[in-house]
């Protein structure tokens, strides 16, 4: 197992209309909760998540996030930009909310 330090965005959009929503999100590695936020977003944001994880060399992993939206609301979500800092990697996206990634 390598200590790996993986750099993703979370953005969230909304119209120009919405002033701010609260809604959570969590991102997951493979199966496991890497960390769960709770935020009011103010139409468009983009939050970089700086995650450390232990993962072998050689091994192909999924990034996802899942949202938690409040009623009526308008936000779309989506995984930006994965890294793998200072490693060889190559990605694939499977869709806006899933990242996959070999090491």
């Amino acid at each position: 197992m390598n200590a790996v330090n993986l750099r993703v965005e979370v953005h969230c959009l909304k119209p120009s209309w919405v002033n701010y929503e609260n809604n959570n999100y969590r991102v997951y590695l493979n199966d496991d909760l890497l960390t769960e936020r709770t935020w009011i977003w103010l139409k468009t944001t983009v939050i970089d998540e700086n995650i450390w994880v232990n993962i072998p060399v050689g091994s192909t992993n999924t990034v996802r996030v899942d949202i938690v939206l409040q009623e009526k609301s308008v936000a779309k979500f989506a995984l930006r930009n994965l890294r793998v800092i200072d490693i060889p990697y190559t990605t694939t996206h499977i869709n806006d909310l899933t990242i996959s990634f070999t090491i």
